[in-house]
This record gives C-alpha cells, structure tokens and sequence, in this order.
C-alpha cells in the first residue's frame, strides 16, 4: 500500500540552501557565456538570412536555440551537483551533459504532447456518442464536467508537479522512463508536500527579489540621470524617439545601456539560479521515499490501465457509433416505405388495361377462341361479322 507521508515531516529548512544560488559563479558564468554565444550565433544567422538564403538562416538560428537550451541545461546540471553536495563540473562536462539531455526534453515534450491528442481523442468520441437522441443529452450532461474537471486535474498536476520536477530528474541522470515514473510517484505520494515547498520557494525567491531591487532601482535612477548629465547624453532631443536618442546621443549613452544591461541579465540570472536550485532542492527532498524500482513498476500499470481504458471506451464508442448507424438506417427504411405505400396507382392500372387489350380475341357468344379474319365461330357458329 503506498505510503503518504505526513505534513509534519517536511523540512521547510531546506529550502533556506535556495539562497546559495547566489553564490555559485560558475554556473553563472556558464549561463553568461551561454547568452553570449547565443547571440553571437543569432546575429551570424541574421547576416547569412539577409545575404545568401533564408533556409541557412533558419538553420542557423535552430543552432542558436540548441545552444541556448543546452547551456540552461547545463547550468541547471551544476546547480544540481550543489544541491548533491557533489563537486560540481567542468563547464565542458556540464555543456556535454546539457546538450545530451535536449533529447531527452524533446522525448517529455512528445509524451506530453501524445497524452494531451489521446485524451482529446477520446473526448471527441465521448461527444460523438452525445449526438445520440435523448440518451445523449443525459450523457453530455454527465461527461462533459467529468471530461473538464479531470483535464483541469491533469493541466495543474502538469504545472504545479511534473513539469518543474521533471528537469530536475533528467538533470540527475536518469532515464525518460525513469524520471516521469519519479515525478508521477511523488505527485501520486507527497503531492501536498511539493505545492507548500514550492509556496515557500515563491516566497524566498518575492524576498530576494525585494531585497535586490530595493537596491538597484534607486541607484539605478540616480545614478543613470546623472550620467546622462555628466556625460552630455541626455540631449538627445524629444518625440517619439527622444527617449532611446537621449541613450544613443552618443558613445557614452551608448555605453550606459549596455552596461545596464548586462547587469540586469546577471540578476535576472542570479534570480534564476536561485529558482532552479530550489526546485532542485525540492526534489532530492521529495524522491527520498520514492522507490525506483516500485515507481517504474507503479508507471508501467498505469500505462496498461490507460491502454485498456482507452481500448474499452473506443470499443463502446464504435459499438455506440454502430447502434446509432443502423438505427438511422432502420428510420430511413421505414420512410422510404410509407413514402412508396402512398405513391398513385395509375401507371399499374395502365399497365393492367394494356394487358387486357393485348389479349387474343375470342367468340361472345361460347369464348372459344377465333382468328381475326373469321366470319363465324368455328366451335358454336355464331355470325362474328
């Protein structure tokens, strides 16, 4: 019997190492080179798009997208060392390891995505069988809150459990199979657990956030007017471009914005690392009660049950279906019956008379039968003419 553990035993302290995200340079640095690569390679793809052909473009810019996913994977990888207490890797060993588990995203993204036109499938049936007279009215009355409500079940499963979790299982080294039988076990076993986790890592993350920007915005304010000042940029003239003229007015203006910038991106990146190592820390924490084996075991029964299911409800949707065409088959029959009962009866009475005129002509008088030609019966010799 599955054991679901209890409220008391969550250990909200742990989430306090979420912090540590703001120490770690290296996956910083990792994140930082990753942009910078990335928009190198985009702005090389935008040349080749302008210059040669679009087609090498588009691929360019695919390339620019790999990069970029693969970096963030690694960087999520060496906040998972941290969260392991395990020595965190090279920035090749962890660019490698990144670029490895793209496919293994991609793959989650099918299953995802394969799961979601199943379940309309099966939607779309339950609604055909609702088209049936009378009985389908009382069974879209009862299907469609049932179909609504498990599909809001599933997208909140998806957003609130399996979907920050399930990076932090690829990023530890497992398996597709084995990481959604992980998060599908933790969600089924410890699913309060990991919601108020996560509240309390939203909070952390709402107070760093207050902390830093309580900093940066009035320095920022402050010192940037008096830079622009200083340094003669803010005479860029008004209009509707007066705002970005007073940054590019001249190099320094231009020097300002960058700069801004990059130190924006580091805190939007250090706000990140402080996400990802959290939910990292949330995961160790919630798979400790979790079984590998049972859960691969718990996946693949749900998956029979799903197959079954879904086998059983398209069997009776087709036996439905069938009902349904033959009843309507059965009504036309009976239409074009009484349809045909009251057509008017002239063309056989036509037909009837016909037949009678036709006849061979025979005697008044003892209807033997005579020729045409004959001035007397041959049988009682009565005068025809």
């Amino acid at each position: 019997m599955r054991q679901v553990q209890a409220l008391g035993e969550i250990r909200f302290a742990t989430l306090a190492r979420a912090a540590e995200g703001l120490t770690q340079w290296r996956p910083l640095l990792m994140g930082f080179l990753t942009l910078l690569a990335t928009a190198a390679i985009m702005f090389v793809g935008q040349l080749l798009a302008l210059r040669t052909s679009g087609l090498l473009g588009l691929v360019v810019m695919l390339a620019a997208l790999v990069v970029l996913l693969g970096g963030s994977s690694g960087v999520g990888i060496m906040l998972m060392d941290k969260a392991r207490n395990e020595p965190v890797r090279s920035f090749a060993a962890a660019a490698s390891a990144g670029l490895l588990c793209l496919p293994r995203f991609l793959l989650f993204a099918l299953v995802i995505f394969l799961t979601a036109l199943a379940y309309m499938v099966v939607a779309a049936l339950v609604y055909f069988v609702c088209k049936i007279p009378v009985i389908g009215a009382l069974l879209a009355f009862v299907a469609h809150p049932v179909l609504v409500l498990v599909a809001a079940a599933i997208l909140i499963c998806l957003i609130g459990v399996v979907g920050p979790l399930m990076a932090p299982a690829l990023w530890s080294g497992l398996s597709v199979k084995a990481a959604l039988a992980n998060v599908l076990s933790i969600a089924r076993a410890r699913l309060i657990e990991v919601v108020l986790m996560e509240v309390v890592l939203y909070v952390i993350l709402s107070l760093i956030c207050v902390m830093l920007f309580a900093g940066f915005v009035p320095a920022t304010f402050s010192l940037t007017a008096m830079a622009l000042n200083i340094t003669g940029s803010a005479g860029g003239g008004m209009g509707v471009y007066g705002p970005m003229a007073m940054f590019m007015g001249n190099g320094a203006g231009m020097g300002l914005v960058a700069g801004l910038g990059v130190l924006y991106c580091v805190v939007g990146a250090l706000l990140t690392q402080v996400m990802i190592m959290g939910m990292n820390l949330i995961y160790l924490q919630a798979r400790e009660s979790v079984d590998p084996g049972a859960a691969e075991e718990a996946l693949d029964d749900l998956l029979g049950d799903v197959r079954q299911k879904a086998e059983e409800v398209r069997e009776r949707t087709m036996a439905a279906a069938e009902r349904a065409k033959q009843a309507a088959q059965e009504h036309a029959a009976r239409v074009q019956a009484a349809a045909t009962a009251t057509e008017p009866q002239e063309p056989a009475e036509a037909t009837q008379k016909t037949g009678q005129t036709s006849a061979p002509p025979s005697c008044p008088a003892c209807h033997a039968a005579i020729a045409a030609d004959d001035s007397f019966c041959s049988a009682c010799g009565h005068r025809l003419r």
